[in-house]
């Protein structure tokens, strides 16, 4: 009786294990990996630019990879690892443009980045261009003084035995060769004033302020990325001798402290300034107008052709108008030369400009980059009919980005977003925070065609342009400049303020056409400036 019992439980506890492992299987889940192709390059950010003998990382990240190949040239790099890796290191011993393909096959048709359709192949082969650069290398270099009128004067020595008496507050035109393309001077000009500077023309230009100085010369020709640089030395350069030309006014500027310079031809007797003969006058943006006691004027130490001037207990701020007034007599030269008089000069804001510090293509003269239309798709995936650079018009330079579309059709705007590279990576600059992380953007734009009025199911807008700051999340601030209705065969510089409150390290740009128009636009985009903006608070 006591066996058929135990046997019978037993057959239920059988039973009943069985089940319970069937429910086990039955609710494992099935994880499927996707075929997605993700690289990370070590010198992306760089837009894979380096110097030689510099090496970059290569990993890659992607799921659903059955085999990968990393190839390499055969001559002028080094593979360091297995080819058949995730990641490998390529060391770059010599100057070029070398390509790095890496092959991958995937258990299913691929995904690629962040596109969000797959591709109709489990196979790709992706190419990744390392340009390697030589070293800065001084090749030429001369000088000749600048006229009045602004033409070429006399050359002057760059190999002097004794110093080249030129006359007191004259500018100094450098023109210059280099291998390896420096972007910005800078160095030691022994209290001489670095003025403007071109790299794509090799040129800039020196101004010599102080009567009787001697001056050595030390600049130095800087490529900052990647960084690489050749300096010059020559000692007892020139030296400053009365000049026989009348002082005048340069300009009106504010300086880094945000404090009025007014800046003359050449240096200034300290003894003859008076502060009761500068007055100033600040409209606010809100249309407020301040006139504050000049409390202090004085020659300004680091500029001796600049007298500064202290206004009670207000600071210059980029959206101010600034009118500065002399009304003095007694104001002169180191050479006894009398300023001269003037009334409501226009103070002209001098702020940082992001791009120019960050060699970034801002005025389209670089063949080494390139545009993309309808790029990204998202944000306007309408290609331009032409696009690319232009020397029929500029406002910097010799060349602009030229852009263009045909009628409007279909419904929406036909927006087209343009993307920059350089060797396959986006362009950027670079970013630091400061205290209120505020830009001005502005850029020039020629309105050859302006497409006319808007069309029906445009959505009732001109056709208006902008450029966006791209990786800043949801925070574009778009700022649409229209030109629907401008006036054709004309330049307009449009402006906007940008708060960047997604800090990165580095941004690149993202031009925008939205297209409304009845009939074909065509413009030219040129000099894009991004520079530091300090509202009055």
């Amino acid at each position: 009786m006591s066996t058929i019992k135990d046997l019978r439980f037993s057959l239920f506890a059988l039973i009943a294990l069985l089940l319970s492992a069937c429910g086990e299987d039955e609710n494992k889940p099935v994880v499927k990996v996707p075929s997605h192709s993700v690289l990370k390059i070590s010198q992306a950010a760089n837009e894979n630019i380096i110097n030689m003998n510099q090496h970059i990382d290569f990993a890659d990240v992607s799921q659903g990879v059955v085999s990968r190949e990393w190839i390499f040239p055969e001559e002028g790099t080094i593979l360091e690892g297995n080819p058949e890796d995730a990641q490998v290191r390529g060391v770059f011993p010599q100057v070029g443009e070398w390509e790095v393909t890496l092959h991958q096959e995937f258990e299913n048709n691929a995904y690629v980045g962040t596109e969000t359709t797959a591709r109709e192949t489990n196979v790709l082969d992706t190419t990744i261009i390392v340009t390697v650069m030589p070293a800065v290398q001084l090749q030429t270099i001369k000088a000749n003084i600048v006229n009045l009128d602004g033409t070429l004067g006399d050359e002057v020595s760059m190999t002097p035995e004794t110093p080249t008496e030129i006359p007191f507050g004259s500018v100094l035109r450098f023109t210059y060769t280099a291998e390896g393309n420096p972007t910005v001077v800078a160095g030691e000009f022994f209290g001489a004033e670095l003025l403007e500077q071109s790299a794509l023309d090799g040129t800039f230009d020196v101004k010599y302020v102080t009567l009787d100085a001697t001056y050595d010369f030390a600049p130095v020709f800087t490529r900052p990325q990647p960084n690489s640089s050749d300096t010059l030395y020559v000692a007892n350069f020139v030296k400053c001798v009365r000049s026989s030309v009348p002082l005048t006014l340069d300009k009106v500027v504010n300086d880094e402290d945000r404090k009025v310079n007014v800046i003359f031809s050449r240096g200034l007797n300290a003894n003859s300034v008076n502060k009761e003969d500068f007055t100033v006058k600040i409209t606010t943006a809100a249309g407020a107008i301040l006139t504050p006691e000049v409390t202090a004027a004085a020659v300004n130490p680091q500029n001796e052709s600049a007298v500064l001037l202290e206004i009670d207990g207000e600071l210059i701020y980029t959206d101010d108008d600034v009118l500065v007034t002399y009304s003095g007599t007694e104001l002169e030269s180191q050479d006894a030369a009398i300023a001269p008089q003037f009334e409501d000069e226009e103070l002209v804001h001098v702020e940082d400009d992001l791009l120019k510090a960050s060699d970034y293509n801002y005025s389209f003269e670089s063949s080494a980059t390139s545009y993309v239309g309808g790029d990204p798709a998202w944000l306007g995936g309408f290609v331009p009919d032409i696009l690319e650079t232009s020397t029929a018009q500029a406002t910097d330079g010799s060349s602009s980005l030229k852009i263009s579309r045909g009628p409007f059709s279909g419904s929406g705007a036909n927006a087209s977003a343009i993307s920059t590279y350089v060797a396959g990576a986006p362009h950027t600059f670079n970013f630091t925070e400061n205290e209120n992380n505020k830009l001005l953007m502005k850029y020039d734009v020629f309105v050859e065609a302006n497409g006319g009025s808007p069309a029906a199911g445009s959505g009732g807008f001109e056709t208006n342009v902008r450029i966006h700051l791209s990786n800043k999340g949801g925070d574009w601030q778009e700022a649409a400049h229209p030109f629907g209705s401008l006036d054709e065969d004309q330049w307009y510089t449009f402006e906007n303020v940008i708060s960047v409150n997604n800090p990165l390290d580095a941004f690149n740009l993202i031009i925008k056409v939205a297209h409304t128009g009845e009939e074909t636009y065509v413009i030219y985009l040129d000099n894009i400036q991004l520079m530091r903006f300090y509202p009055r608070p």
